[in-house]
């Protein structure tokens, strides 16, 4: 077929019916249902086949809220304003997100605009009032620009040892001013596990009763630090530490010290998600292999999962897990 025959074929090409409806109808349930990478992903399919309905627009901007990213959610916000001034729900969330990246003169300027209008009901301006003196009290407790520049740059850098350091020094001072910051960071795919582990219990610290979302190796969750009791979500590492040392312990202290700390590292890497999927057993089984390995001791991999009364297959899964999070302990 010719390229001319092509061109007229592909100008001719109709749509199913109800495309764009299915689509958003998607998008809204994944949104219900907090997949906000998924909804953002229907709803731009449909923007592009000429989706423009307001709710759409504001769909779009709460998953890019949801998943941090507050430049686009601030940028789709601010022109939906543009279109409906008097939008008053549309108003509070422009100024909830230009509060979250502390651009607090901004927001106070949105709410002062908003207050001139004669139209505004007496409790609506009440609220507004509150909104800007709530704004005012938030911006008399922020950070110095350039220390906030400071740490936004440092995260944005690959050190993890400053971003260590940064850590540790925010446990003895106010962090709201950094929130929105450190929120990115859990949500982040290309930030080390360490330092997130670190930031959600510096959170924890804190008691920040914010939801916020954390993301490691491919799986997200949210979570409510001040929440979040770290016994009962490492209750299983815990499990299989007691069953490590009935086996390993008397047998072979050494090696049994070896086992021990590599599954401390691989539960406080992986925190706070619990390991999955397997029994205690095929757990038991691959740290035994790989703390093997990590001496130099001669072991085969079929004979310790015999041992184990488990399948090699499993155990064998389970010491790729291991490994992959066992190189994020050497940065």
């Amino acid at each position: 077929m010719g390229r001319a025959n092509m061109e007229r074929k592909n100008k001719n090409i109709i749509l199913f019916p109800r495309v764009k409806e299915r689509l958003v109808e998607e998008g809204m349930e994944a949104l219900q249902a907090k997949r906000y990478d998924e909804a953002l992903h229907f709803f731009h399919e449909a923007e592009q086949l000429g989706e423009n309905s307001f709710h759409v627009a504001l769909s779009i901007a709460v998953c890019h809220c949801e998943l941090g990213d507050f430049l686009e959610a601030e940028r789709r916000l601010r022109m939906l304003l543009q279109e409906h001034r008097d939008d008053i729900e549309l108003l509070q969330m422009y100024v909830s997100i230009l509060m979250q990246m502390q651009r607090y003169e901004q927001a106070e300027m949105v709410i002062r605009d908003a207050l001139h209008r004669r139209h505004l009901s007496p409790s609506m301006r009440e609220h507004l009032l509150r909104l800007l003196h709530f704004n005012q009290k938030m911006s008399k407790t922020a950070l110095p620009l350039a220390e906030q520049d400071s740490i936004q740059q440092l995260f944005e850098s690959d050190d993890i040892t400053e971003h260590m350091k940064v850590i540790k020094q925010l446990e003895n001072e106010d962090i709201a001013p950094v929130l929105s910051i450190l929120k990115q960071y859990l949500m982040n795919e290309s930030k080390n596990p360490i330092t997130k582990t670190m930031i959600l219990r510096l959170l924890t610290l804190k008691n920040v009763t914010d939801v916020v979302t954390i993301e490691k190796f491919g799986e997200r969750m949210e979570v409510i630090p001040a929440n979040l009791n770290e016994q009962a979500q490492t209750a299983f590492a815990s499990h299989v530490l007691r069953q490590l040392e009935n086996t390993l312990a008397s047998e072979n202290p050494s090696l049994y010290e070896v086992a021990v700390d590599i599954w401390l590292r691989y539960t406080y890497i992986l925190y706070p998600f619990s390991p999955k999927p397997a029994t205690c057993e095929d757990w038991i089984a691959a740290l035994h292999f790989i703390a093997c390995q990590f001496q130099g001791i001669p072991a085969a991999l079929e004979k310790i999962a015999r041992m184990y009364h488990v399948h090699a297959e499993n155990m064998d899964f389970l010491c790729k897990k291991l490994y992959e999070v066992e190189k994020f302990s050497y940065f």
